[in-house]
């Protein structure tokens, strides 16, 4: 008796994990899971205590809560990581902008 080959179709082929692109990726010239890193996520919090709000909208006169916490000078570009001189709290839209225009140096 012949025996039945089993057909395989590739929606029925078991799918790869992606791999994570966060991970091994580097941004500024460190590594993209040393903001997961407790060091930093200690300093950020520090940091949002420090300064709750927006700096470029306080320099506006808005009050907007801080959520982002950002280098002044970017660590690519010789600022220090966990450096508190080196950081300052932003807002999203204003941390957006602002790491367009450095984008561009």
């Amino acid at each position: 008796m012949p025996t039945l080959k089993k057909i395989v179709r590739p929606w029925m082929m078991p799918k790869e994990k992606p791999k994570s692109r966060w991970a091994n990726e580097t941004y500024n010239g460190i590594r993209n899971q040393d903001y997961r890193n407790a060091p930093w996520r200690r300093t950020r919090k520090l940091q949002l205590e420090k300064e709750p709000l927006c700096k470029y909208c306080l320099d506006n006169k808005k009050l907007t809560p801080a959520t982002v916490v950002d280098h002044k000078k970017p660590v690519r570009l010789g600022g220090g990581f966990l450096d508190e001189n080196n950081l300052m709290s932003l807002c999203k839209s204003c941390h957006a902008r602002k790491s367009a225009k450095e984008r561009n140096q």
